[in-house]
């Protein structure tokens, strides 16, 4: 299959800020099937701006083996300019299939897809909802709908994000399939060979988060005060960086605390945390999916993931790890559930986390959205 892919979440180079690699990773696997893969990023200059990101010059960059074509709108994405640029970017490809990812890649393959007939299938994130259901972006809404309609396939990124999309728009009578996320299975293989053992008294608790509001690492670091009065040797490390990082530092310091935090670490580095702590929270609210609950489910740790985000819908509550409410007490009270297991109850938890991470894998979320994308472009 030709495949064009229309996001502004994709990556121009290598470790590009605020651009996560989850839909890089979708596209090379495609690649690596023998699929045809370009990629059309329309950026709206003042969300850039508002993001913080940087703006790069209007041009084809290459990353690893998919060419990129990078365009700034000064303006919504009206026909006439999409268009424009669709032809000095595309002119004489055919493609087989758009898939399209956030808001602005989802107006966009929407144009592009009634005037050539190209089947669109539209993915869902978060921030989908978020456009969808607040008043700032209302002016947005109508075309978001509008572009479902088009689309031959909803492609929710969570189990939650269905459920959402679903009551969002009752009326658009399409099939909404999953498309999840997944960890390479060698690297859930490697991790079943680790002897893990557990005790609650001297458990370890790591997140790896941006240090955002949205993440809800404040709430983690009041529950954590909580837990050290009845568990005093308990600890907690932070992996990440943010706007947040000296609030939440001097949070720590304010209520006598050992929180470390250990800011940006390479990949290598996170996982070789994983493997040496036992639980894995990360309360966020609203997260789309968040690769790195996928990653610490193959490292066999108990992950807590917030109810009704994330990846609810994979972690069923106690089995293969815990469902939280995204509050102070909600939080304490999971991670004091953790503690309370006997060590074969936990491992039972860890031996489940690998199950459902091998479930879950890279190479199975690579098939399952290929298959969707075969399926529903005929």
């Amino acid at each position: 299959m030709r495949i064009l892919l229309i996001t502004d979440l994709y990556p121009l180079f290598e470790n590009e800020a605020g651009i996560p690699l989850t839909i890089k990773d979708f596209a090379e696997g495609f690649v690596e099937r023998g699929h045809f893969v370009e990629v059309f990023r329309p950026n709206l200059t003042v969300n850039v701006l508002i993001r913080k990101r940087k703006l790069y010059k209007n041009s084809k960059y290459e990353n690893g083996s998919i060419r990129i074509y990078n365009r700034n709108f000064l303006t919504p994405f009206r026909r006439g300019s999409v268009l424009r640029a669709y032809k000095k970017y595309f002119k004489g490809e055919k493609f087989d299939a758009i898939v399209a990812h956030m808001p602005s890649g989802l107006m966009v393959a929407d144009i592009i897809s009634k005037e050539y007939g190209i089947p669109m299938l539209a993915a869902v994130h978060s921030s989908d909802i978020t456009v969808l259901t607040s008043l700032k972006y209302l002016m947005f809404k109508k075309r978001m709908i509008e572009a479902y309609k088009n689309a031959v396939c909803i492609l929710p990124r969570a189990f939650w994000l269905k459920e959402k999309i679903k009551k969002i728009i009752p009326d658009v009578e399409k099939p909404v399939e999953i498309i999840y996320s997944g960890v390479p299975l060698e690297i859930t293989e490697e991790n079943e060979k680790l002897e893990r053992t557990f005790n609650s008294k001297k458990a370890k608790i790591i997140t790896v988060s941006s240090l955002i509001e949205r993440k809800n690492i404040k709430n983690l670091i009041l529950a954590y005060k909580k837990l050290k009065k009845k568990n005093p040797k308990v600890s907690l490390e932070i992996i990440g960086d943010g706007p947040l990082k000296e609030k939440l530092q001097i949070l720590n310091l304010k209520k006598k605390l050992d929180v470390k935090f250990l800011g940006q670490l390479s990949k290598e580095d996170v996982f070789k945390k994983m493997k040496e702590a036992d639980i894995f929270i990360l309360p966020s609210k609203n997260e789309t999916f968040g690769m790195v609950y996928m990653e610490a489910l193959s490292f066999g740790m108990a992950v807590c993931c917030t109810k009704n985000s994330g990846i609810d819908g994979i972690i069923e509550d106690s089995k293969n790890g815990f469902l939280l409410k995204p509050n102070k007490k909600g939080v304490y009270e999971t991670l004091n559930k953790i503690l309370s297991l006997k060590p074969k109850q936990f491992l039972e938890i860890s031996k489940n986390a690998l199950t459902t991470a091998k479930m879950f894998s890279y190479e199975n979320s690579v098939k399952n959205y290929l298959e969707k994308i075969e399926l529903f472009r005929l």
